[in-house]
C-alpha cells in the first residue's frame, strides 16, 4: 500500500511518500499552496500518477493538545480534502515534526523532511504491515 505524507502549512505544503511494503518514507516535494481547490488538485493528481492508497496528515496539536488555529485549518483542509479525493486520509499527530526537520535539513526549506517525518512516525507507530 502506497501513503502520501503531508505536512500542511498556509503558504507551503510538504509532501513525501511511503509504503508499507519498505515501511520507508522519502521527502518527494515542496508545493505552494494556492488555495485550497489548487492544491487539492496537485495532491489529486500526484494521487493518481503515484497510485496512492492512503494520504497521511498532519495534525498540529500543542504540548497540551489543545487546538490552535493552524490546527483548525488542518481539520478544514482536511474534510475539504476528504470530500474532493475519495480516499482515506487520516489525520496523525505531527507535535514537534518540524523541529526534528530543521534539525535534518538546518537553514533550508524543510516542509517535505517534516511530511516524511509524520509518514515514518505513522509507519512505526501502527507498525503498518504489507497488504
Amino acid at each position: 500500500m502506497k501513503l502520501l505524507g503531508l505536512d500542511y502549512g498556509e503558504s507551503k505544503v510538504g509532501l513525501a511518500i511511503g509504503d508499507t511494503e519498505s515501511r520507508l518514507a522519502l521527502p518527494i516535494a515542496i508545493i505552494e499552496n494556492n488555495g485550497k481547490n489548487i492544491l487539492i488538485r496537485e495532491i489529486f493528481a500526484l494521487c493518481q500518477k503515484e497510485r496512492i492508497d492512503q494520504i497521511i496528515l498532519g495534525l498540529p496539536t500543542n504540548t497540551q493538545s489543545n487546538d490552535s488555529q493552524q490546527t483548525q485549518r488542518v481539520k478544514v483542509f482536511y474534510e475539504e480534502l476528504k470530500k474532493q479525493i475519495k480516499l482515506e486520509v487520516v489525520l496523525y499527530d505531527e507535535r514537534f515534526s518540524s523541529q526534528e526537520a530543521q534539525k535534518l535539513r538546518p537553514g533550508k526549506c524543510d516542509d517535505d523532511v517534516a511530511a516524511m517525518i509524520i509518514l515514518q512516525s505513522y509507519l512505526d507507530k501502527f507498525n503498518i504491515n504489507k497488504s
